[in-house]
């Protein structure tokens, strides 16, 4: 039971850390007993993949409304600073319906702070990027934006776009493969420049993951895009949903969190979300409730 902060070393990566009710009610808020140390403090979700459809293999879909329902409530109780939901929101409908993602966004909109999206590659099975930018918040961001950046606290955050086929077109309403993702070169040449304008200490965010090269969960030019980051010295540590297992490695002196998804396994205890400390010397402190997993990095 996960009831405090697991700070562990990077080669004692933990799995399964769980929180039950008790544990998430009891937990401490945040405020006044704030670590000075801490120069920013937020949370994470991914996969929740809700739709109103049965069960499939692993997959609860309906379930992760109860299940978002809770993060939420856990998020607002423990006052973190802003709150990243890592794609694949919803799972597919009939085209244009919206309603899915209409029910759900209600539950992520009452969190008590900024909050932002990154887009999944389901969250486009029924839906154009246009017609789900329409429907969602990214607080402070242009209504269009699917790429951006802002800044909070202590911290820069990026937020990318992998939802692209190998030509440089978007996916759109289920015209995609979902293991042939990309980041166009336009948008490299923007994580470039906002970089290098930049002197905080950085998080990105993405949905597809970009620690290897080869493997259907993996950005297809990921490599380019790692070059990119590495160049750049403020940059801690990406975040990455889509491999619903989870994982962690770190490349360079960047680390590579996936957090365990939302939507897999049926019961509350079988959800996934994290907080993340970011130090004033770089370090980094996740801890993960129910299933999510916990890090400390040096």
């Amino acid at each position: 039971m996960n009831t405090g902060k697991w700070q562990v070393s990077r080669r004692d990566f933990l799995r399964a850390s769980s929180a039950t009710v008790a544990a998430l009610l009891g937990a401490r808020a945040w405020g006044e007993e704030r670590d000075p140390e801490v120069v920013a403090r937020f949370g994470l979700v991914t996969d929740a993949h809700f739709a109103d459809i049965d069960t499939r293999g692993s997959r609860h879909y309906r379930e992760s409304i109860a299940k978002m329902t809770e993060c939420i409530e856990f998020m607002n109780e423990q006052a973190v600073d802003f709150l990243v939901e890592l794609g694949d929101f919803t799972n597919g409908a009939e085209e244009g319906d919206a309603s899915h993602l209409e029910t759900i966004e209600a539950i992520y909109a009452s969190f008590r702070g900024p909050r932002f999206h990154v887009l999944g590659n389901h969250d486009l099975d029924s839906l154009s990027k246009a017609e789900v930018q329409a429907r969602v918040e990214n607080t402070g961001i242009a209504q269009d934006a699917t790429h951006y950046a802002f800044d909070n606290g202590g911290v820069h955050v990026v937020v990318l776009d992998a939802n692209f086929n190998p030509d440089g077109t978007p996916y759109d309403t289920g015209n995609f493969r979902w293991d042939d993702a990309s980041i166009p070169q336009a948008q490299l040449d923007w994580l470039e420049a906002d970089l290098a304008a930049n002197a905080l200490p950085t998080i990105i965010c993405i949905h597809q993951l970009l620690d290897e090269d080869e493997g259907m969960v993996f950005v297809r030019n990921a490599a380019e895009v790692r070059a990119v980051l590495e160049r750049h010295p403020e940059v801690l540590a990406v975040f990455q949903g889509h491999h619903h297992a989870g994982s962690y490695q770190q490349v360079g002196s960047i680390h590579y969190y996936t957090l365990k998804a939302m939507v897999e396994g049926g019961g509350m205890d079988s959800s996934s979300y994290a907080i993340v400390e970011v130090f004033n010397d770089g370090s980094l402190a996740i801890t993960g409730y129910r299933r999510a997993d916990s890090l400390h990095t040096d």
